[in-house]
């Protein structure tokens, strides 16, 4: 049976209530940050960056979107303007793992992303256990550039595509 399309939209308010419950399962953030689950203050943060609509073009400025099935959210894709790229990242509901759709979420953020921004390189942050994401980004042309005991940065040059 196939699964219903992915789309993806703009992150908002109402979203809040999936982006905690993801924070708070140690299952998706044991590669993120220091690996534990969040707390209400760290959340209620990101959440109030996520909605600034600030300048695109001003280092810092993110762009949160949510990936539905169904209209039902199944994930976040995380995009932010760093000095040389445009860093993104996704985070796949547990109850969606190993159906794609994190491969479905970073072709669909390869794809928008890019001409959000501007950009011409995009980059990942990976911790190095984390080898579902890691292959996911080599797969789509990612390659790895540096790397550290806490974390691996994989680039993209939209140019040599």
């Amino acid at each position: 049976m196939a699964l219903p399309s992915l789309e993806v939209r703009l992150f908002r308010t109402a979203d809040a209530e999936f982006f905690a419950t993801l924070a708070s399962d140690e299952r998706v953030v044991r590669f993120i940050g220091f690996g534990q689950p969040w707390n209400q203050q760290d959340i209620d943060s990101c959440v109030e960056a996520a909605l600034q609509n600030q300048d695109l073009n001003q280092v810092g400025t993110s762009r949160w979107f949510v990936a539905t099935m169904a209209k039902q959210p199944v994930g976040l894709i995380f995009s932010t303007r760093q000095e040389s790229s445009i860093e993104i990242g996704y985070w796949v509901s547990p109850a969606h793992w190993g159906h794609g759709i994190g491969g479905q979420m970073l072709n669909r953020a390869m794809a928008m992303v890019p001409g959000l921004f501007g950009a011409t390189t995009l980059s990942a942050g990976v911790a190095p256990g984390n080898t579902v994401s890691a292959t996911l980004l080599a797969n789509r042309g990612f390659v790895l550039k540096d790397g550290t005991d806490e974390l691996d940065q994989y680039l993209l040059d939209l140019r040599s595509q």
